[in-house]
């Protein structure tokens, strides 16, 4: 069930899966830089461009629906916001696309990146650093990545099973209050076993792993970046 909820790892071979993370994340960064300074049509080219590569990525958005429910009363409450506040329909538009952009990279994201592989790309590339332990930082990275899935498989493990016990309440902060607690003790037994699979393991966060090759897939990716941002500002 995991697998199939937002911002989960999936396994599988695509372009996006084989670039290097670090390439990936510093791909986003500077795309994400360009939306603060360019036109709407300059953002339609990026949002057009990471469209693409969710279709080809084969995002499973139906599947997603349930989690996208609550970017979407965001995208709802900052569109409204926007019009209401300028009055202006380019500018309205602008900031609709720009915070699904947004949405849309971190899904690209956090669907083709391993947290594992994030710690290993990125704390090759600290551990470089004057008096920084590298690893460490990634492998705190790391575990943060794999805790944030968890938020949303508890979130549907509350409700299913709340409805399964056909609860229904007319009071909706003692239905808040209720499934906010659910929530909460259901993530405290997941970090709890996450933190005694890891122990089991012998897990040690300053412990060099084994460096993530850069490759061409990386380099036609970073092409990609260095064609679509001046195209995004020339428009």
């Amino acid at each position: 069930m995991a697998e199939a909820l937002i911002f989960h790892y999936r396994k599988q071979d695509s372009f996006l899966n084989h670039c290097n993370p670090m390439t990936k994340f510093l791909s986003v960064i500077v795309l994400c830089l360009a939306l603060i300074y360019i036109s709407l049509w300059g953002i339609l080219i990026i949002f057009s461009a990471l469209l693409i590569a969710g279709i080809s990525q084969r995002l499973p958005l139906r599947q997603y629906q349930r989690e996208l429910r609550f970017f979407l009363v965001l995208l709802a409450l900052i569109t409204i916001m926007e019009y209401v506040s300028s009055n202006d329909w380019l500018r309205t538009a602008s900031a609709f696309f720009r915070f699904s952009t947004i949405i849309l990279s971190g899904i690209l994201i956090a669907d083709s990146t391993a947290p594992d592989d994030l710690a290993r790309s990125l704390g090759s590339l600290l551990d470089k650093v004057p008096f920084i332990n590298g690893w460490r930082i990634a492998s705190s990275i790391e575990l943060t990545l794999s805790l944030l899935p968890m938020i949303f498989d508890a979130s549907l493990e509350a409700n299913t099973a709340r409805k399964a016990r056909l609860e229904i309440r007319r009071n909706p902060y003692r239905t808040i209050i209720g499934l906010s607690t659910s929530i909460f003790l259901l993530l405290l037994d997941k970090a709890e076993d996450l933190s005694l699979a890891l122990e089991a393991r012998n897990y040690d966060p300053d412990m060099p792993r084994t460096r993530l090759r850069y490759g061409r897939k990386d380099a036609l990716l970073c092409l990609l970046v260095m064609l679509i941002t001046p195209a995004s500002f020339v428009v």
